[in-house]
């Protein structure tokens, strides 16, 4: 109502000549009362309609809750100083009114001050004019609105697990109920995008708010923000007027100011969706002139993002344990199928040496009890690094790796994991390589920093099998560094993040072997030494690890 009052002051035309208003005596029982009080008086044209109502007088509660005082409004017409009594049916109530003595009582929404009002009114007749007692309510039916809509949005975001359906139609529910423009901005577990929801009031709006989003997503922290605005994005943020001069002051860029000015957002608040002490993304609501957004609204919205983010964070732990009940059970079959291929081995050959024990030939040694006892020997071999990487998954895990330290040459202990791997780099077609330049001194754990050389020349052997396999070794008064570098398959853009998580793989274990374990020890064990390990690649190109070691570890 005050928007509309405040619009009636600026084109008010010159005053018509004011009528006299009746004796304040006529008025004595509304002066002092806490509840807006008006008399109007009926205007009819020729032919006698009734087309408005004119002030006679009103209280001074009554010029609070409309923000005209009495002075301004004597005289006046309602429909002339509130168009929206005509539009939204209250004119054509009060003139029924008149017309059959039958009081009107009925509580009506007016925008006053570009923000909701809701007034609770009673009319009455009162010769060819009304009596109107009202007050506002604005208050109880703002928190029933809220209440009614906190109750739709728990359900919604609770319904299902479909987390992304839920938000759309959340962001369509805002809209324009709340606000005249939504935005969600939902990250994973991970820090990564899950979902970015717009809805605005008007097409155009939305497309612009789209591309305002899309603009955002490609500065250089590659995550939209607050649509690219110079904002906090850890709490919340009330601007309740966007002036040009703000608008421009929190912009980055010319093309990002004259995509906000053609959005041209009147009032914007955004509140931080956080759980368990985790930031999960953004919820923002702007307005267009002449809606404004307060405190009310913002306390609203926290309220709202509490449960947005309480919904998604249930939501992603469900998604999170359930793919880690599967890579479980299919980490138990690649176990099961690891181990199975050598203790059938071992079976199969103990069995052949007891089948020769019982003929009489135990204390032969031909060169095929040789050969057996080799394959037994390499297959537990093959055995125990399984179990110890089983093993060393679970000290990791229970934070119990422990790091004997000494001091060791990365170069020499390169050359000696080099020189094991002879045998199997030969069979695998895939010359080993070594680019050492001078002594690599450090204070590493020997045993745990040969697993680290050994797991990712394996690795670089069984994925570039064909082709040469490379190791350099350099260091410089601070750091050391080994580079292991394989010609093969390489590994694809969306596998690399995942790549050093436990029981991850970047292929199908039908086709390579082993546990899915190595990486993920490896880098444990690199920065429990105080290093970081790091991996390129790209399909068809191989793949190159660089390990960086400092020379004093603080393991």
């Amino acid at each position: 109502m005050s928007k509309l009052l405040g619009a009636a002051k600026s084109i008010r035309p010159e005053c018509p000549e004011e009528p006299t208003p009746s004796p304040v005596d006529d008025w004595a029982f509304a002066v002092d009362h806490p509840d807006g009080y008006m008399a109007v008086s009926a205007v009819r044209n020729n032919t006698g309609e009734l087309v408005d109502f004119r002030w006679q007088y009103a209280n001074s509660a009554a010029e609070t809750m409309m923000g005209m005082t009495l002075a301004f409004v004597l005289g006046r017409g309602i429909v002339e100083l509130l168009p929206d009594a005509r539009s939204r049916g209250v004119h054509t109530r009060f003139a029924r009114v008149v017309e059959t003595g039958e009081p009107y009582v009925d509580e009506v929404y007016f925008p006053l001050a570009n923000r909701e009002r809701w007034f609770r009114l009673v009319a009455l007749k009162r010769g060819d004019g009304l009596s109107i007692w009202f007050n506002d309510i604005t208050r109880r039916k703002r928190e029933e609105l809220e209440t009614g809509f906190l109750a739709g949005a728990s359900h919604l975001l609770t319904a299902s697990l479909d987390v992304e359906s839920a938000l759309h139609e959340l962001a369509r529910r805002c809209v324009p109920l709340i606000a005249d423009a939504c935005v969600l901005q939902v990250m994973d577990s991970r820090g990564q995008p899950l979902l970015l929801e717009t809805a605005a009031n008007e097409p155009v709006h939305e497309a612009l708010l789209d591309e305002v989003l899309r603009r955002a997503s490609t500065q250089t922290t590659g995550e939209p923000g607050l649509m690219g605005l110079m904002l906090p994005q850890d709490t919340p943020q009330l601007l309740t007027e966007l002036t040009p001069s703000l608008l421009q002051s929190l912009t980055r860029d010319a093309e990002h100011l004259r995509l906000m000015e053609a959005l041209g957002p009147h009032s914007l608040l955004a509140v931080p969706l956080r759980a368990r002490g985790r930031p999960l993304g953004a919820l923002i609501l702007l307005t267009f002139t002449p809606r404004t957004l307060g405190m009310e609204d913002l306390h609203f919205a926290e309220d709202l993002a509490d449960r947005v983010a309480l919904s998604v964070d249930n939501v992603l732990l469900f998604r999170e344990s359930r793919q880690a009940v599967a890579q479980r059970d299919e980490f138990f079959t690649v176990a099961a199928h690891e181990l199975r291929t050598p203790t059938t081995s071992l079976k199969l050959n103990v069995q052949s040496l007891l089948r020769s024990a019982r003929r009489g030939e135990a204390g032969q040694t031909p060169s095929s009890l040789m050969a057996k006892l080799e394959n037994i020997d390499r297959n537990a071999g093959r055995l125990n690094a399984l179990v110890n990487e089983l093993l060393d998954v679970t000290r990791i895990h229970a934070g119990r790796l422990r790091l004997d330290l000494e001091q060791v040459d990365l170069t020499a202990l390169v050359q000696d994991v080099a020189a094991r791997f002879e045998l199997p780099a030969t069979q695998a077609h895939s010359p080993i390589h070594l680019e050492l330049s001078g002594p690599a001194v450090g204070s590493w754990d020997r045993l745990r920093l040969e697993q680290v050389v050994t797991n990712l020349l394996s690795n670089a052997l069984k994925y570039g099998a064909g082709k040469p396999v490379r190791l350099q070794v350099s260091a410089d008064t601070t750091c050391a560094r080994l580079v292991v570098r394989d010609e093969g398959i390489g590994i694809s853009p969306e596998s690399l993040p995942r790549l050093f998580g436990r029981f991850e793989r970047a292929v199908s274990d039908r086709h390579y072997g082993g546990l899915g374990l190595g990486l993920y020890i490896t880098r444990q064990i690199v920065e429990a030494l105080g290093g970081h390990v790091s991996v390129m690649s790209a399909p068809g190109a191989g793949a190159t690890f660089t390990v960086e070691l400092p020379l004093q570890a603080t393991g």
